[in-house]
């Protein structure tokens, strides 16, 4: 049995979120550059709004975590 609990550890729980944050950014940018491309649209408009909407959302997502965690 191990003596160390890792479930109390905030650092290990917060560890990918960088990863988690730039990956799903990077996949709606891509989604985003193809509606743009199939749309034929003269400016990005659907790869900025669908980046922002994804950082948006994970932020909303972290900051629920985090007042979930201090109870």
């Amino acid at each position: 049995m191990s003596r160390y609990k890792l479930k109390d550890n905030k650092a290990l729980r917060y560890s990918g979120l960088a990863t988690q944050i730039f990956v799903s950014i990077g996949l709606a940018a891509w989604a985003g550059r193809w509606l743009d491309q199939k749309m034929e649209l003269a400016k990005p408009l659907w790869t900025a709004g669908l980046s922002l909407a994804m950082l948006l959302m994970q932020l909303v997502w972290l900051y629920y975590d985090l007042k979930q965690q201090d109870k």
